[in-house]
C-alpha cells in the first residue's frame, strides 16, 4: 500500500449530505432502504490513508445506523478482486454478493414482512 486518499470529513462533504437527504425521501416516500458500503481496497492504502479511511467508513455506518436504516458493511475483498481502489472486478462483486447474502443483518432486512 502506497497510495494516499486525501479524504473529506462526513461534516463537509457534499455527497454525504446528499445521500441523508436522499434516504430521507426515500423513506418518507415509503421505501424499507438498505445501505450498503461497499468495500475500499485498502490493500493499496498507506498506513495513516487507511486509518483516515476507517474513521470515515465508520462515521457513515454510525450515521446510517442513527436514522435507524438497515446496513451491510461487507469486509474487504483480496487486493486481487479489485480493478482500482473502489470498483470490484467480475469475481469481486460475486464474492461480495455471496457476503452480503450471508450477513445476519441483510437476512433480517430481506425477510418478508
Amino acid at each position: 500500500g502506497n497510495t494516499t486518499f486525501d479524504w473529506v470529513t462526513l461534516e463537509s462533504s457534499i455527497q454525504w449530505a446528499a445521500f441523508q437527504r436522499l434516504v430521507k425521501l426515500l423513506r418518507a416516500r415509503g421505501n424499507d432502504v438498505l445501505v450498503v458500503v461497499g468495500p475500499f481496497n485498502e490493500h493499496m492504502m498507506t498506513a495513516a490513508s487507511r486509518e483516515s479511511y476507517r474513521r470515515l467508513r465508520d462515521g457513515v455506518v454510525m450515521g446510517v445506523q442513527a436514522e435507524g436504516v438497515a446496513i451491510v458493511v461487507p469486509e474487504v475483498l483480496p487486493s486481487a478482486l479489485y480493478a482500482d481502489a473502489s470498483h470490484p472486478l467480475t469475481d469481486g462483486y460475486h464474492a461480495m454478493a455471496h457476503r452480503i447474502s450471508a450477513d445476519a443483518g441483510f437476512q433480517a432486512w430481506a425477510k418478508p414482512r
